[in-house]
């Protein structure tokens, strides 16, 4: 999951100012993915008014916990969709 979400991330538009804020080798990362962006404090509101519920870090991280127990392959596409549209907005 966190393999997808961050190629998921990479494929983002580049001027949409979304980067991986984690350890991209997974023995390093955990289950969690750290999305930076400039209005990450503002597009976690939105993601959570969307039923996507990440936590804000400071300064500038959105982070998705994907434990394989709860969280699908199609949880993590619609809330990477949900960043490209509410980035959008």
């Amino acid at each position: 999951l966190t393999e997808f979400a961050i190629w998921a991330v990479d494929e983002l538009p580049a001027e949409r100012g979304f980067t991986i804020g984690s350890p991209r080798d997974a023995t390093r990362r955990g289950a969690h993915v750290a999305i930076r962006h400039a209005d990450a404090r503002h597009l976690t509101d939105g993601l959570i008014g969307r039923g996507v519920v990440p936590d804000f870090r400071e300064p500038d991280s959105i982070r998705f916990g994907l434990s394989p127990l709860t969280t699908t392959f199609h949880d993590v596409a619609r809330g990477v969709t949900a960043l490209l549209e509410l980035s959008d907005a």
